[in-house]
């Protein structure tokens, strides 16, 4: 179990390595706590995280893999990915939000694209994700329990120590 900013770090260097095949799941657990899945090939990272402050998050990922991928097939319709997007599909996207057939026809053509490393691409626009939001992240997995378990009190721990004030109640 490492720290999720440095989980986060290594998810970076290895999509910049190999950017293509990841998928990213986000929700909230039942305290409130974001859980973030990531999954590439036959890894799958667990994320557990708390926001001190407005663009700070703090907690503790760990890395698995994945013994049964049929577990997953059903939950990856489109890759994670960055992607260039040129000034025509920008415009053809603003032009799109009228209609319903346009934004799905124009969101396939931006999903079609292969995904780049970040360092790769050049263009003045960038589309980031797709990334799933199901209700329960840690769920899409059915033996993620005790990990969840572990990254919930080593959250509360470190939660306890550094930001006790996030814990209690405001009076």
């Amino acid at each position: 179990m490492i720290s999720s900013s440095d989980v986060k770090r290594e998810i970076f260097r290895l999509y910049n390595k190999k950017p293509k095949g990841w998928h990213v799941f986000i929700g909230k657990d039942q305290r409130g706590y974001y859980d973030t899945l990531v999954v590439h090939g036959k890894d799958i990272w667990f994320i557990k995280e708390e926001q001190v402050k407005p663009y700070e998050l703090i907690g503790f990922g760990v890395k698995e893999g994945i013994e049964d991928k049929e577990v997953l097939k059903d939950i990856k319709p489109y890759q994670f990915g960055f992607r260039p997007l040129s000034k025509k599909i920008v415009d053809e996207v603003m032009e799109s939000f009228n209609d319903d057939k346009s934004v799905d026809r124009v969101m396939s053509k931006i999903m079609s694209e292969k995904p780049l490393p970040i360092d790769r691409i050049k263009s003045e626009f960038i589309v980031q994700g797709p990334v799933i939001y199901p209700a329960k992240p840690m769920e899409l997995i059915s033996n993620q329990s005790e990990i969840d378990m572990k990254l919930r009190m080593e959250l509360n721990k470190l939660l306890y120590k550094k930001y006790p004030h996030l814990l209690t109640t405001y009076l």
